[in-house]
């Protein structure tokens, strides 16, 4: 396992969390209506386990049973056109995952695309698609 997916071995890992995993364990945990600790409290190794565990969180339905499977996704927890790295090439992840929607829904694979203009295809063949 690398020391990238292993946040207990990062040499900062004891530090304080940073205020943008701060802020997004807030975001996510009320995206999905669930309590959550100050993540103040946190350390910078724990910060990232929790970001990653409120990630494949299911999204709690405050009206009945948590809320499962892709229609609990929604749209991105922030607005592409804000993200500071939005111009950068956008990641594999993002290309495979339009290509695949692109291909389910009859139309030509783009080319390379930035982040933002990756994350707004994404949203648009979800909507075609319905994946």
């Amino acid at each position: 396992m690398s020391q990238l997916n292993n946040p207990s071995q990062w040499t900062t890992g004891a530090d304080p969390p940073t205020d943008k995993q701060k802020g997004f364990i807030s975001t996510l945990a009320s995206s999905k209506n669930l309590p959550v600790d100050d993540p103040s409290s946190l350390t910078k190794s724990e910060a990232s386990a929790k970001i990653n565990e409120l990630k494949d969180a299911p999204a709690q339905n405050t009206d009945g049973p948590a809320a499962d499977g892709p229609s609990a996704v929604g749209p991105p927890i922030q607005d592409p056109n804000t993200w500071t790295t939005g111009d950068e090439k956008a990641t594999g992840k993002q290309m495979g995952y339009v290509a695949v929607m692109a291909k389910k829904a009859g139309e030509s694979v783009p080319g390379e695309m930035g982040k933002t203009d990756a994350s707004k295809k994404i949203e648009e063949l979800k909507a075609k698609t319905g994946m």
